[in-house]
C-alpha cells in the first residue's frame, strides 16, 4: 500500500462556528489558477449555491483558491473552522498541481492512502478507453480514514465525502457534466436527508418588457415571505422570478408556490415568456413547433449567434428554415445576385424590409432580422403576413456582447410575438 505523508495545518481560531446557529451552513471553494486568471468562468459555485438552497443549507461563503497548497491549506482550515458543510471544485486531476487532497488530508492531520478497490476501478476505466493507466493517476485512487468515495461515473477523479466533528467536507471534480452527475446521483439527495429540509420546490418565471425595479413595485406584496420566498434576478434575457417553497413533501411544497405563481401572472401578463429551464431558443422553437410555422433570419450585429440558439439538438430543422450572416464588410449575398448592406440596415424601415426579405429568401412563415449596430443601438424586425414589429433597442456594449445580447433579445422578442 502506498502512503503519502503530508503536512499538518492548525486551524485558525479567529473563524470558530457560531454555535447558536442551528442552521447548517455551506462553504464553495473552487480551486484552479485557470479561474483566477479569468481563463475559466467558475459556473460551478452558482449551480451549487442553488441546489444547497434546495437542500435548505444555506450559503454563507464562497471563493476561489490557486493551485498553491499553502493557500489551499490557509483557506481549508478557516472553512473547517466555520462552516458545517464544505464543498470544493477542482484540483482532482493527476498532475502535480492537483492539491485538494492533500490540503484537506493536511487540515484533517490524516494520511492518505491507496485504496485497493478504487484502485482496481480506476484501472478498469482505463482499461476500458483501451489506453494505459498513466502511473500518476494513481493519487486519484487515494483516500483518507475518515473519508468515502463519491462515485463519478463520468471521469477519473472520483470525489471524497469526509466527516469529521460533525463537518462534512465534499470534493468534487472542476468539469460542471461531472459535477452535477454526482450531485444528482449521490450528494444533493443525501446533504437533503443529513439537514433535515424534507422537501424543496422552486419555479423560476422568466420576464420580458419591465426593468427590476419595476416588477417591484408590482410586486411589492409578495416580496419578504418566508415560505414561499420569493426573489428577484437580472439576467441578459430578462427579469427572473424564482419560487422557494419548502415543506415535508413535494408536493406540498408544490402546493405552496401554486398561488403566488397564479398572482404573478396575473400581474405581469404576457410579460413571462419561459419558466425553469427554459431558454430563449428553446421556446422559441417550442412555439414555432406548437403554431406549425417557419422562420428564416437575416443576422448583422448579432453575427450568427442567434441561429446557434436555434440549432441545439431537439429544435425542428424544417421549421427553422435557415440564417444569412453578414460578413466582415457587413454585406449579406444571396441567391439570385441580389446584395445587401446590413451597414446601413440601422433604420425601423430597413430592418423592417430585411425581414420580409427573410421570409422570401427562405420561403418561410416568419422573417427575423437583427440588424447593424447604429449610432444609437440596433433594429429587431419580425415580419409575417399578420405582423410588422419592430423595436429598437439601445446598445452600448461591446462588440462580443452585443452578439450575444441581441440575439437573445431578439428571441425574447420572438417568442412574445408568437405566444
Amino acid at each position: 500500500m502506498i502512503s503519502v505523508t503530508l503536512s499538518v495545518s492548525g486551524i485558525d481560531p479567529g473563524y470558530a462556528k457560531q454555535e447558536q446557529d442551528p442552521l447548517m451552513n455551506a462553504e464553495i471553494i473552487a480551486i484552479g489558477h485557470e479561474l483566477l486568471m479569468g481563463e475559466i468562468v467558475d459556473t460551478n459555485t452558482s449551480f451549487l449555491a442553488q441546489e444547497l438552497s434546495k437542500a435548505g443549507i444555506p450559503v454563507r461563503w464562497s471563493g476561489i483558491v490557486g493551485d498553491d497548497i499553502t493557500d489551499l491549506n490557509h483557506a481549508m482550515s478557516q472553512a473547517i473552522a466555520r462552516s458545517d458543510v464544505i464543498i470544493t471544485t477542482g484540483g482532482l486531476g493527476p498532475t502535480s498541481d492537483d492539491v485538494t487532497r492533500e490540503a484537506v488530508a493536511s487540515a484533517l492531520r490524516e494520511e492518505m492512502t491507496v485504496d485497493p478497490c478504487l484502485l482496481e476501478w480506476l484501472e478498469g476505466v482505463f482499461v476500458a478507453r483501451g489506453i494505459e493507466m498513466p502511473q500518476t493517476n494513481i493519487k486519484q485512487a487515494t483516500l483518507i480514514p475518515s473519508a468515502k468515495t463519491i462515485p463519478n461515473p463520468q471521469g477519473t477523479a472520483p470525489g471524497w465525502w469526509a466527516k469529521k466533528n460533525n463537518t462534512h467536507i465534499i470534493l468534487l471534480p472542476g468539469p460542471p457534466r461531472e459535477l452535477k452527475r454526482m450531485w444528482a446521483d449521490t450528494v444533493g439527495p443525501e446533504l437533503a436527508h443529513i439537514s433535515g429540509v424534507g422537501a424543496v420546490a422552486t419555479r423560476t418565471l422568466k420576464t420580458v418588457g419591465f426593468t427590476e425595479g419595476a416588477i417591484d413595485e408590482i410586486l411589492s406584496g409578495l416580496f419578504g415571505q418566508e415560505n414561499p420566498y420569493l426573489g428577484i434576478y437580472a439576467h441578459q434575457d430578462g427579469i427572473h422570478l424564482r419560487i422557494i417553497a419548502q415543506a415535508p413533501y413535494e408536493s406540498e411544497a408544490l402546493d405552496l408556490i401554486k398561488p403566488m405563481e397564479s398572482e404573478i401572472r396575473h400581474k405581469l401578463g404576457d410579460a413571462i415568456w419561459g419558466v425553469d429551464d427554459e431558454t430563449p431558443g428553446s421556446r422559441a422553437s417550442e412555439l414555432l413547433s406548437s403554431s406549425g410555422v417557419t422562420l428564416g433570419v437575416i443576422e448583422g450585429i448579432s453575427g450568427g449567434v442567434l441561429a446557434s440558439h436555434l440549432t441545439q439538438p431537439g429544435i425542428g430543422a424544417s421549421l427553422f428554415k435557415g440564417s444569412l450572416v453578414a460578413n466582415a464588410d457587413g454585406i449579406v449575398e444571396v441567391p439570385g445576385g441580389h446584395t445587401y448592406s446590413v451597414i446601413d440596415m440601422t433604420g425601423e424601415a430597413a430592418a423592417l424590409a430585411m425581414a420580409n426579405n427573410a421570409r422570401t429568401l427562405f420561403s418561410s412563415d416568419y422573417g427575423l432580422c437583427v440588424s447593424a449596430r447604429g449610432e444609437n443601438g440596433y433594429h429587431i424586425a419580425i415580419a409575417s403576413e399578420d405582423v410588422q414589429d419592430v423595436t429598437e433597442i439601445k446598445a452600448t456594449y461591446a462588440r462580443a456582447m452585443t452578439m450575444q445580447r441581441s440575439a437573445t433579445t431578439a428571441l425574447v422578442r420572438l417568442v412574445s410575438v408568437l405566444s
